[in-house]
C-alpha cells in the first residue's frame, strides 16, 4: 500500500478520499451526517496560496481505493511551530493497522513542513464522552491531551419571546456599545476593524499551552474569508460590537449555515477583547445573528457550538441562551 498526496481538482479522487471520510463520521454519529460536505472540504483545499489551507492524503492500494485518509491544515504566514491534522480509517477497514500506519506519514510531512508539534481535534458523540477510541489510540501514539471543547446544542427556533427577554436584560449592561450586524461581505467601513479581531483572537482565547501568536489578517485576507466561506455554499452571518466613544471594534461573532443543508447552524468564532469584557456583549452578539437567522427564514433545526471548558464566560452565556451540552472535542498534541 502507498501513502499519497489527493488533488481536489481530480473528482474521482477527491470523492474517493471523501467518501473514507464520511463513512468513519456517519459511524460515529450513529448515522447522522453532520460533518463538512464534499464541497466545503474541496473549497478549503483548492488554494494552496491562502493563508490557510488544507492537504489531503491517502493510504491504499491506490489513490482511488484508499482504506485511510488524512488532512493537514497547513498555515503560511502565522503559527509556524504547529500543525493541525485529520485522521479517518474506512470503518471496514479497521484493526489492521492503517490509522497508524497513516498518522506515521501524517507526523513526517509534518516534519518536512518545519512543524514542532501536530495536534488532532476528535469529535466525540454523545454516546461515547470521554470513551471515544481516540483515548486509547492516541497515547499509544505519543500524544497528550491540551484541552477538551464541550459541544452544545441549541434548539431553533428558541421559545417567543426568549430572545427579546435576554436582551433586553443585557442591554443595560452594554450602554455604551452599539451592535452592527450583516449576511456576507463586511461593510468597506469595518473592514480593517474586522480583519483586527480575527488577528488577535489567538491571544485572546484561553491558553492552552500551544504558544498561540497574532495572526496576519488585512483586508485582502477578510475578504479570501469570505470567498471561501461562500464557495464552501455557506452563508455568513456576522455581528460586531463596536464602542461608541472610540468607534473601535471590539467584538464579533460569526454564525454559519450551508444553503444545501440549513437544518443545522454552525457558530463560529465569537470573540470579545479582554478590555471591554463584563458588559454581556457575547451574548448580545450571538442574539444579533440569531436575529439574522430568524429574519432569513432559514429551515434551521439547532444551533451548533463548541467552547474549551476553560472558556466559563462564554460557557455561562450559551448555558443562559438554552444550549445542552451534545458531545466533545478532544484536543490532541504530540511534539515533533
Amino acid at each position: 500500500m502507498e501513502f499519497f498526496r489527493v488533488d481536489p481538482r481530480d473528482d474521482d479522487q477527491f470523492m474517493a478520499w471523501f467518501n473514507v471520510l464520511n463513512r468513519a463520521e456517519i459511524l460515529r454519529d450513529q448515522g447522522r451526517s453532520e460533518g463538512w460536505q464534499p464541497s466545503e472540504w474541496r473549497a478549503r483545499a483548492l488554494d494552496d496560496t491562502a493563508p490557510l489551507y488544507h492537504q489531503l492524503f491517502g493510504f491504499g492500494d491506490d489513490r482511488l481505493r484508499p482504506v485511510a485518509v488524512g488532512a493537514l491544515e497547513v498555515s503560511r504566514d502565522d503559527n509556524l511551530n504547529w500543525i493541525r491534522g485529520d485522521l479517518f480509517v474506512d470503518p471496514v477497514e479497521r484493526r489492521h493497522g492503517y490509522g497508524s500506519t497513516l498518522l506515521s506519514r501524517l507526523e513526517q510531512t509534518a516534519r518536512q513542513l518545519d512543524r514542532s508539534s501536530l495536534l488532532f481535534w476528535v469529535v466525540e458523540d454523545v454516546h461515547e464522552r470521554g470513551e471515544g477510541a481516540n483515548r486509547a489510540f492516541a497515547p499509544r501514539h505519543g500524544y497528550d491531551i491540551v484541552d477538551e471543547s464541550i459541544e452544545r446544542v441549541l434548539i431553533w427556533p428558541r421559545p417567543e419571546g426568549e430572545l427579546e427577554r435576554l436582551w433586553d436584560q443585557w442591554q443595560p449592561f452594554a450602554a455604551d456599545y452599539e451592535i452592527l450586524s450583516w449576511r456576507g461581505p463586511t461593510p468597506d467601513e469595518l473592514v480593517q476593524g474586522r480583519a483586527h479581531l480575527s488577528a488577535i483572537m489567538p491571544v485572546e482565547v484561553p491558553e492552552v499551552g500551544l504558544d498561540l501568536e497574532e495572526e496576519r489578517w488585512d483586508k485582502q485576507r477578510v475578504r479570501q474569508h469570505e470567498r471561501r466561506v461562500d464557495e464552501m455554499g455557506r452563508d455568513l452571518l456576522v455581528a460586531v460590537g463596536r464602542h461608541r466613544a472610540s468607534a473601535e471594534l471590539v467584538g464579533f461573532s460569526e454564525l454559519s449555515i450551508s444553503r444545501a443543508r440549513p437544518e443545522t447552524a454552525y457558530q463560529w468564532d465569537t470573540l470579545v477583547t479582554r478590555a471591554h469584557r463584563g458588559h454581556r456583549l457575547g451574548g448580545l452578539l450571538k442574539i444579533a445573528n440569531m436575529r439574522q437567522l430568524a429574519s432569513a427564514n432559514y429551515t434551521t433545526h439547532k444551533i451548533l457550538t463548541f467552547n474549551s471548558w476553560r472558556n466559563e464566560p462564554m460557557i455561562a452565556v450559551n448555558e443562559a441562551l438554552g444550549t445542552h451540552v451534545a458531545g466533545r472535542i478532544v484536543n490532541w498534541r504530540k511534539l515533533l
